[in-house]
């Protein structure tokens, strides 16, 4: 298959070499034309001209930066260039509506288009294990399957674009709660001596934890194992502490406000995870 990639940063150029290790025929394309000069080297053809790139390849993918690029390079030049029955993979990490504005492009034009955001980075990108969240119609994700299975070891099928553009940015959102949860915690550790490593060792424990709560939160199953009305008693012990040793901490300020305010309505004795299941619902309740 003869494959062209439209963007050649960090993950482009990952996916590209991972693809050329695999047997595939490159072709690239870069606003910056030195980015490609690695990938040339390592087998990958480059073009000049996005166009003729797009009317050369049995599929294309796009790799860029946000909205406003791919507005300009997906919409504007890649999918009008693309012949009938072409397939075209966005790999970009975008908005679900534009995933969706390129789907009804795509689809007008006759394209097989894939909104594909993935999961992972730069060393998965390379050695093709990254997770994929393809959505598009099921005749463009069955001719795409054999590519997508060359750059992921997991793929995830959403059906819909913007089910895959909701995943990727809650994904990511996850990440920077975790992220800012991370330092202040470690902060208020720092703060009052205690060993660094021992710190942050508890807090990776207490991720892993949040992982082995999957079937529950599937299953919808409040059952105690550890009760809200506990986890609320040590978060407020926890703002003792960390007042005793001065230290500002305003997400976890407002996370206790949040967990205080749906446990008090009723939910002390069930699991702790019933509090994100109640908010689940609470926010899927359209604003009057």
């Amino acid at each position: 298959m003869h494959v062209g990639i439209a963007g050649t940063g960090k993950m482009g150029s990952a996916m590209a070499r991972n693809l050329l290790d695999r047997g595939y025929r490159i072709s690239v394309w870069n606003i910056d034309r030195g980015m490609m000069d690695p990938l040339v080297a390592a087998g990958a053809a480059p073009f000049e001209n996005l166009e003729r790139l797009v009317a050369s390849v049995d599929a294309t993918i796009a790799m860029l930066w946000d909205d406003e690029v791919a507005r300009e390079i997906s919409l504007g030049r890649i999918i009008p260039a693309a012949r009938e029955g072409e397939l075209v993979i966005e790999l970009s990490t975008l908005s679900p509506q534009m995933y969706e504005t390129l789907a009804t492009a795509a689809a007008q034009r006759g394209v097989d288009f894939l909104a594909c955001p993935v999961l992972g980075s730069v060393d998965g990108a390379r050695a093709g294990t990254l997770t994929l969240l393809p959505g598009g119609t099921s005749g463009a994700f069955d001719r795409g399957r054999e590519l997508l299975s060359a750059m992921g070891s997991t793929i995830k099928f959403t059906g819909s674009p913007a089910a895959s553009g909701h995943l990727k940015l809650a994904y990511n959102s996850m990440l920077c709660v975790n992220a800012d949860a991370i330092g202040e915690l470690l902060g208020i550790m720092g703060r009052a001596g205690v060993d660094r490593t021992l710190a942050v060792d508890a807090l990776v424990e207490a991720l892993g934890r949040v992982a082995t709560k999957r079937q529950q939160l599937i299953e919808r199953d409040t059952q105690p194992r550890f009760s809200a009305g506990a986890l609320l008693k040590d978060l407020r012990l926890a703002r003792v502490a960390r007042q005793s040793v001065h230290v500002d901490a305003p997400l976890m300020e407002c996370a206790l406000a949040e967990f205080e305010r749906v446990v008090e309505t009723g939910l002390g004795n069930e699991d702790y995870i019933s509090v994100g299941l109640a908010l689940e619902l609470q926010k899927q309740v359209a604003p009057e």
